[in-house]
């Protein structure tokens, strides 16, 4: 890439996601088989939330030219980079990541259905804090990580201890991490936390994982 050179004005891919495509992201929401509407309010109030690209400001040439003089991107991969950039390809994966999150949460008549409780002292509960409960698109979502079917109250062992100290993080980055093995959560080999738990391990070893970790 020859940084003298002045940026294209335009792109030759269209802002306006074509009819086919819209067809095609229907069909792709209807096939999950969950709630259409809440899936596609949560992805439109997300994207919303993002500055757009042409908001953004972009980098100086020579910012550029040391940025390819210090070997951190060859010329072809700055443009590549560039290009993914500019084409939402972050968007796109901030999008994939909600999306997956979203999914892994109940509604409340669902929640209220799984724990055999009316959806009045389901959210009484959240209020407690004995349940986990976000804001998700204009709608109160419980994720799937704190029940258990084979735990006592359906719930998972130490819920209230974990919640009070996961209250103050994002709610995505909590569910990722209850999923996620721990190299400090070890017994007959790593452990997500959900399965820490389920096993009786200590609520403490939560603790210092979230008090070691940068969490937004």
């Amino acid at each position: 890439m020859d940084t003298s050179d002045e940026r294209p004005l335009a792109h030759p891919w269209q802002a306006q996601p074509s009819t086919d495509v819209i067809a095609a992201f229907t069909d792709a929401v209807t096939r999950l088989n969950a709630d259409g509407d809440f899936v596609v309010r949560a992805l439109t109030d997300q994207l919303l939330a993002e500055r757009p690209i042409a908001d953004q400001e972009e980098l100086t040439l020579q910012e550029i030219s040391y940025l390819i003089r210090s070997k951190a991107f060859t010329p072809e991969s700055f443009e590549a980079t560039s290009t993914e950039v500019a084409r939402g390809g972050l968007l796109a994966s901030v999008a994939s990541t909600l999306l997956t999150s979203v999914l892994q949460t109940m509604s409340a008549s669902a929640a209220a259905g799984f724990l055999n409780m009316d959806e009045d002292s389901l959210y009484a509960a959240a209020d407690r804090g004995e349940l986990y409960m976000v804001d998700v698109a204009q709608s109160r979502r419980f994720p799937s990580w704190q029940f258990s079917l084979s735990s006592p109250g359906k719930l998972l062992p130490h819920l209230t201890e974990i919640i009070d100290i996961v209250k103050d993080k994002g709610w995505m980055s909590v569910s990722a991490l209850m999923a996620t093995p721990q190299s400090t959560m070890v017994a007959d080999g790593q452990h997500s936390p959900v399965e820490w738990f389920r096993r009786g391990g200590d609520v403490e070893a939560l603790a210092r994982i979230i008090e070691g970790q940068k969490w937004r």
